[in-house]
């Protein structure tokens, strides 16, 4: 075995060693039947283009990266970005679970059927199986949303998936500037994207990005110079000890990412009843 130097990723290796069982595919799609309806909460929010609304309501929805924060007997809880079902809602046009739940299909897979699919030779099951989960928190402010499945629900292609999907521990310290950082993702046919990073800032407003809010997110933001892509937002931030340290809300075709704090988490999943643990 060739000697360690600089470049062999030991730490980054391990990070990932941890992370990568706890990610998940999200997919979040219209129901055929409830086009009409969709319709009328875009109306309602009113901040997507009139001429772009049929391309929401008929797509194959829209996806992103989640991560395991509760592992209980009976249930897997998952979060993610709240952004991926935007155009349906505002800060001061808000949707309900229930509501999110009737328009919507949630659809989860975990990394263990994305391997077993993408298996050499496999060529039994030409199609993904996803289980299908229900929305159970959101919050608009601050672009979160809290996804449940029954873990017998989860399948690792014809067969309930008995491997473990641990959940993450977060961090019981804020990060600092120049904090080493890490990212597994799962941008569309792009499962275990891994990336290092570096912490720039800790407490960006979304004002200080200079993009357009019309939805009125109000979220916290750390300023990190990794790079992420489409499909990458809800993928969990470690730090050097594997613990989360906030989640991606996103990129701007920069250097520079941003993500939930670790505050604005921790009071959202607190309000819904997880039971997070933090360490380091």
């Amino acid at each position: 075995m060739a000697a360690p130097n600089a470049f062999s990723g030991h730490l980054e290796k391990w990070l990932y060693e941890k992370t990568k069982d706890s990610i998940f595919f999200i997919n979040i799609l219209p129901r055929p039947d409830q086009h009409g309806a969709i319709h009328d909460l875009m109306k309602t929010a009113d901040h997507v283009e009139e001429g772009e609304r049929e391309a929401l309501v008929n797509g194959d929805g829209h996806c992103a990266t989640g991560f395991v924060v509760e592992n209980g007997p009976d249930h897997l809880k998952i979060l993610t970005c709240a952004h991926i079902i935007e155009h349906v809602y505002s800060a001061t046009d808000p949707v309900s679970t229930d509501d999110c739940n009737r328009v919507f299909i949630t659809q989860v897979l975990c990394d263990h059927s994305e391997l077993s699919f993408r298996r050499p030779g496999q060529i039994a099951h030409p199609q993904r199986v996803y289980a299908e989960g229900r929305i159970i928190g959101i919050s608009y402010e601050d672009d979160l949303l809290l996804i449940q499945v029954p873990p017998e629900d989860v399948v690792d292609l014809d067969e309930i998936c008995m491997r473990n999907h641990p959940h993450l521990t977060f961090s019981s310290t804020q990060p600092v500037a120049f904090d080493v950082c890490a990212m597994v993702s799962w941008p569309p046919l792009r499962h275990r994207t891994a990336v290092r990073g570096r912490v720039s800032h800790t407490s960006r407003s979304f004002d200080d990005l200079g993009q357009d809010n019309p939805v009125g997110y109000r979220m916290n933001l750390i300023e990190v110079r990794i790079g992420s892509e489409l499909g990458s937002s809800g993928a969990p931030l470690v730090n050097g000890n594997g613990k989360v340290i906030g989640m991606l809300h996103g990129g701007f075709r920069d250097a520079f990412s941003y993500f939930l704090s670790l505050n604005d988490i921790m009071l959202f999943l607190a309000h819904r009843g997880v039971a997070v643990i933090r360490e380091d």
